[in-house]
């Protein structure tokens, strides 16, 4: 059942906390949305799920991230941008790209294909570039190309903590209106730069109001086959040839900046990370897809009637799994975080501008920012 809502313009109504001209994110602005649902209690803890898909253009939390980039982007006069990404900021940055007059390259790697919106590839503002080369490495051939083009890397880890913290306000805005607060906020990771930019926004506010909005215990949760910041914050680690559930999820290598953050976050929330086995998020999941569905959540399936994107519904099971440990206690109120899976499927299979292997990847790269320059 849904509770709360602003259907459009969120980054807009909170841009003047982001440090960005208003006027710039209502040029860049297509649909930024948010909704707080009420689910029935599970063994007497309170559910709620923060629907971060549903309400946005792109069908995922991704859209507010796009918004922001792009609106720096307008602001200091780029024209073309570069970017890399496992599918859903690929295809926001290329909406809002396209939307605001920018064009973009756009890199990924081949597990990311079936994310991809094959619209794209017909659009005249992206050239999309898929590397067949480890995460990392493709991070770096980004780098390199922004470094020898002088075309800027999007979004940059100030757009990623902007974008995020503006979440910290719907909330604080969600609970005054509610008369309710969260003792959880629990997110599927992958580099987390959605709960770093929250609880910065949650300092924030609470710096000069500390009444309106509680700091959660964060949970964060990793699937079994990628768990750098469960190796980092309790040493556990990754089960050796564990299937990938969910490819948005694939983040392996950390910076020491993120693994310091991650360590700090969990300590000052009093929170943690957390591996859900695959045995038991495959348990889980239909029990999260019903209650999703009941709450009025879209929940969108491939041809084999599996979940397409699984981010936002390992935060749900990763919640009822903590309930179920006794980590999460009876009377608790808990907030998932929905950060994606509602987006209509690609109509057709997507095919890519450019293929490359990691040592052809920089003169392909090069290509694509050529053809976009014409």
């Amino acid at each position: 059942m849904e509770i709360y809502a602003q259907d459009t313009g969120v980054v807009q109504r909170y841009a003047d906390r982001l440090g960005i001209d208003p006027e710039l994110v209502r040029r860049a602005s297509l649909r930024e949305g948010g909704r707080v649902l009420q689910l029935p209690p599970y063994r007497e803890v309170l559910l709620d799920v923060l629907d971060l898909s549903t309400p946005n253009t792109t069908g995922t939390f991704k859209s507010w991230l796009a918004c922001v980039a792009v609106a720096r982007c307008l602001g200091a006069g780029h024209k073309l941008v570069l970017a890399q990404s496992s599918g859903n900021t690929a295809n926001a940055l290329a909406a809002y790209a396209a939307h605001a007059g920018l064009r973009a390259v756009l890199l990924h790697p081949p597990a990311s294909r079936r994310r991809i919106l094959p619209q794209l590839v017909a659009a005249e503002t992206v050239q999309l570039v898929e590397i067949d080369a480890a995460e990392q490495r493709i991070k770096a051939v980004l780098a390199a190309a922004a470094a020898a083009s002088g075309v800027p890397a999007v979004p940059t880890p100030r757009d990623q903590d902007e974008a995020n913290k503006a979440r910290a306000y719907f909330l604080r805005d969600a609970a005054r209106e509610l008369g309710r607060q969260w003792d959880w906020h629990v997110q599927a990771i992958s580099s987390a730069y959605g709960p770093f930019g929250f609880y910065e926004g949650v300092r924030e506010i609470r710096r000069t109001d500390r009444a309106s909005l509680r700091m959660p215990r964060f949970l964060g949760v990793q699937q079994e086959a990628v768990t750098p910041f469960v190796r980092a914050v309790t040493g556990r680690e990754e089960t050796p040839d564990a299937a990938m559930l969910e490819p948005t999820l694939f983040r392996r290598a950390l910076t020491d900046d993120l693994v310091e953050r991650m360590r700090a976050l969990c300590a000052e929330s009093r929170g943690t990370v957390r591996h859900l086995p695959n045995a038991r998020y495959l348990e889980l999941e239909p029990r999260a897809v019903t209650m999703l569905l009941t709450a009025g959540v879209t929940v969108t399936r491939d041809a084999g009637g599996l979940p397409r994107e699984r981010a936002g519904l390992y935060s749900l099971a990763g919640a009822l799994d903590a309930v179920d440990q006794g980590m999460i206690r009876p009377g608790e109120r808990v907030l998932a975080v929905y950060t994606g899976g509602s987006a209509p499927a690609p109509d057709g299979t997507y095919h890519p501008h450019w293929l490359a292997r990691e040592d052809d990847a920089p003169a392909a790269v090069a290509r694509a920012l050529d053809r976009l320059r014409r």
